[in-house]
């Protein structure tokens, strides 16, 4: 106890440039707790830490900068991945790194940073109130860090559980952020039963915090069923993964055997024939529904009653003669019809089109994708029919990692969530496990399958709880052959999405305030 009491006073007593700096140790170290390596502990440690610093750091400009040292150190760590996408075209845009990689993370930092110093704030000298409104400010943080200019909501806290099914079931009833929350608040818990100002009364009734997220993870147990879920009858998925890389996807010599690769990736013996055949988003390197001799071709592998499932690109012009372009789904039914179609609404900033063209491109900035005109978002997020299945909410790439956006906006029950991407912009790097990580966040909030078919990355079949039924890993060519497990009732989330949490970050934060300052006055 006395060396963990030394310890404590150490990092409380830390100033100046050797504070920020094991702050950022700190934020990089919590990274490290995501996908691949789901150290939690890790996480937790590093969040009490971090707790225990802004103890003694009051609340005006060391304790935002403690907290802004953590959460870039955190963003930088974790979002490096992006700047790998800008040596595909290193020609263009390598001498832009810096941007993703060191100056994303200063905009992204402020979220956290701001929501913590809040908080500080509302708590003025409560020592006790700071630790318990950490919690509520951390989550403001990336509650509006989920739709602020478009929204970036990479990394979520909740996630280092992402690969433990039992802490991740009470996303079902609370969702990401509501987890996230439980985690954070166990964090305070922990951190008020170490700091040694508190009195030992107070000391023991925080480690009730601790207990709830124990709690969680146990109820999360007992929700699961002990044996595989229901499948749905007579569907059989192929996922094809050809893992071409992204340099190589858009050569105008390489379209044909690519595209040959896709073919001969379904045409695979396998244990039982597949009614459905998914690729990857923009598999087809061809305008597919102005190509009628290729839709005939590619309609041989539709299975009868099935559909073949790909991503392409789609192009309009309006009367006026303006080229529009969109990332879409279509599904291909036996006959070469196109029997669905689903345009990608919510498009990545500075990769499928350049925010504020008329000011950034005379810069020298643009876009990251292929092709001068910038992409297009889809019109409508409704669930979308497709042959032989249940109805798809389509997730193409980027759409899968905004908790609040799987319902369609007609407010209609998908029975699936369809997830095409192609994260070999991103090579060898945590970024593709992220990416999973997220995705299967949103079968446990929906309670919904999630099949998902990535040109590289990691292509797979997971039930409504998250757990993974089949999958091919990272940089692999091949398939995933498997059944459609079947969907669960609506759940909480499902229902109620995100209202719950922002009332109790709120709530919470207005309460914290009136009790530290009832605290002060006596």
């Amino acid at each position: 106890m006395a060396l963990l009491a030394r310890v404590i006073a150490g990092l409380q007593a830390l100033a100046g440039w050797r504070r920020y700096l094991l702050a950022a140790l700190l934020g990089a170290l919590l990274a490290a707790s995501h996908a691949p390596l789901y150290l939690w502990p890790v996480a937790l440690l590093c969040l009490i830490a971090l707790q225990l610093m802004l103890a003694e750091s009051g609340h005006g400009w060391r304790c935002f900068l403690t907290a802004y040292a953590f959460a870039y150190a955190y963003f930088v760590a974790g979002l490096y991945w992006i700047g790998i996408a800008f040596f595909v075209d290193a020609d263009r845009f390598a001498l832009l790194l810096p941007l993703p990689v060191l100056g994303l993370p200063l905009l992204m930092a402020l979220y956290p940073a701001a929501g913590i110093w809040l908080a500080c704030r509302l708590a003025g000298d409560s020592r006790v109130w700071r630790f318990l409104l950490f919690a509520a400010g951390w989550t403001l943080g990336e509650l509006l860090r989920g739709f602020v200019m478009t929204g970036f909501p990479w990394n979520l806290v909740a996630y280092v559980w992402a690969d433990w099914p039992a802490a991740m079931q009470s996303a079902a009833w609370i969702g990401s952020h509501g987890l996230g929350v439980a985690t954070l608040l166990a964090c305070s818990g922990a951190a008020i039963a170490l700091h040694p100002g508190g009195t030992r009364r107070v000391r023991q009734a925080a480690l009730l915090l601790p207990l709830g997220l124990v709690a969680i993870v146990a109820a999360g147990a007992l929700r699961l069923p002990a044996g595989p879920v229901q499948t749905e009858p007579g569907i059989r998925l192929r996922l094809v993964q050809p893992s071409i890389p992204q340099t190589l996807r858009w050569v105008d010599e390489l379209r044909q055997k690519n595209l040959e690769q896709h073919i001969q990736l379904s045409l695979r013996p396998g244990e039982t024939a597949p009614t459905h055949i998914i690729w990857p988003e923009t598999a087809i390197p061809y305008l597919l529904d102005e190509a009628e001799a290729l839709r005939q071709a590619l309609a041989r592998l539709a299975p009868p009653g099935g559909a073949l499932i790909s991503g392409g690109i789609r192009r309009s012009l309006d009367a006026a003669g303006k080229l529009t372009l969109y990332n879409s789904l279509f599904a291909l039914d036996g006959t070469g019809a196109i029997a669905a179609r689903y345009d990608k609404m919510h498009l990545v900033p500075f990769g499928e089109y350049l925010p504020f063209r008329g000011l950034l491109a005379p810069l020298g900035l643009d876009k990251l994708a292929v092709g001068a005109v910038d992409f297009s978002s889809g019109s409508t997020a409704s669930a979308l029919p497709l042959p032989g299945l249940p109805d798809a909410r389509v997730l193409i790439c980027y759409e899968a990692i905004f908790p609040d956006e799987m319902v369609p906006g007609d407010g209609s029950r998908p029975g699936l969530l369809l997830n095409i991407t192609n994260d070999s912009w991103f090579g060898q790097s945590t970024g593709p496990f992220h990416h999973f990580a997220a995705s299967r966040m949103r079968a446990v909030e929906q309670g919904l399958p999630l099949v998902r078919a990535a040109n590289n990355g990691i292509s797979a079949i997971v039930d409504p709880y998250g757990r993974v039924l089949a999958r091919l890993g990272l940089n692999a060519i091949g398939v995933v052959d498997g059944p459609l497990p079947a969907a669960l009732p609506p759940t909480l989330y499902a229902r109620w999405d995100d209202k719950p949490v922002w009332l109790f970050v709120a709530a919470w934060l207005l309460f914290g305030w009136r009790m530290a300052r009832r605290a002060r006055s006596h």
